[in-house]
């Protein structure tokens, strides 16, 4: 869906028409593998997405909570237990915070693995006749345009990783809290 996506939004896909037709069009031209043009850098993506996206939320929260002002919360926190507090109040580094460091994770998880996006939607626009294969495609990318267009197009998808990213976390946190979980 994602190869369909892509050649439906780029120069001239408005023609093919509608997602049934670019993936007629796709499987009658390129044939039916040619769906999964861009799988092998989403799959090597994936190991250091994560990686970075929950280590660097646990960086910032384990230091946080050893901080002065997070021990001092935990503290707060543990005399409040007897008190009925509402599931957001008893988010251990708070809602802004929690909302913060889940940004700041899911940047630096964007950063870290975007030049695997953009050989991604690369190879997805590849015609038949001068099909590269991933490593290629990084090395005529880079060729072209530098390292820096490794990163083209990464402020549009930060815009929408942020929020993503920190709702994700938000919604952890505080699922957890409500069920119980440790």
């Amino acid at each position: 869906m994602d190869t369909i996506r892509t050649k439906m939004v780029a120069p001239g896909g408005e023609a093919l028409g509608g997602v049934i037709r670019v993936f007629r069009h796709m499987v009658e031209t390129e044939g039916f593998f040619s769906l999964y043009k861009g799988l092998v850098p989403s799959l090597v993506s994936m190991a250091p997405s994560g990686a970075v996206f929950y280590g660097v939320y646990d960086v910032l929260k384990t230091a946080y909570l050893r901080s002065p002002e997070g021990r001092n919360r935990l503290a707060l926190m543990k005399r409040q237990q007897r008190e009925e507090v509402n599931a957001i109040d008893q988010l251990e580094l708070g809602p802004a915070r929690t909302l913060l460091y889940g940004a700041i994770a899911g940047a630096c998880a964007e950063a870290t693995t975007y030049p695997f996006e953009v050989v991604r939607r690369h190879l997805q626009m590849q015609v038949q006749a001068n099909k590269l294969n991933a490593f290629a495609t990084f090395m005529n990318i880079v060729d072209k345009g530098g390292a820096p267009a490794l990163y083209a197009g990464m402020i549009p998808s930060l815009l929408q990783v942020l929020p993503s990213a920190s709702i994700s976390y938000f919604v952890y946190e505080f699922m957890k809290i409500v069920l119980k979980v440790e």
